[in-house]
């Protein structure tokens, strides 16, 4: 008999899980890109949305953009770089992405809202039919 251990297989080694990481992380970004290039509202749109400034932004100079665009802001997010805002005039995201806005977006009908430590979905649509009712 010999005293040498059996072979064993070989372990996997983390760049292997690093690189599927690095894989599926570029996978969503790309996806997310995607999505928010479709989601955003086109230069002719007016009303509520919400503005996306470069982060960085600083409060004042985003409300001087918001209000020079010809709109008002409503109110701020926690992202700090994000603004709800109103212009009533068409046009308003062009001319709010003339101002220095990434980009602006409208109200989705799905969103998250918080309560203690969890995240729940609300659909205002079937909240808004249940109170029809």
């Amino acid at each position: 008999m010999s005293d040498r251990p059996a072979p064993s297989a070989p372990p996997i080694s983390h760049g292997l899980a690093a690189g599927l990481f690095a894989g599926v992380l570029l996978v969503w970004a790309a996806l997310m890109g995607l999505s928010l290039q479709r989601a955003a509202l086109p230069d002719s749109t007016g009303g509520l949305m919400l503005a996306v400034f470069r982060p960085g932004t600083s409060d004042a100079d985003a409300l001087a953009a918001m209000v020079r665009a010809g709109g008002e802001p409503v109110r701020s997010t926690w992202l700090g770089f994000a603004w709800v805002a109103r212009g009533q005039e068409p046009g308003f995201v062009g001319r709010l992405k003339a101002e220095g806005a990434l980009a602006a977006f409208g109200e989705l009908p799905v969103g998250p809202t918080l309560g203690g430590c969890t995240a729940t979905p609300v659909d205002r649509a079937a909240i808004a039919a249940t109170r029809l009712q």
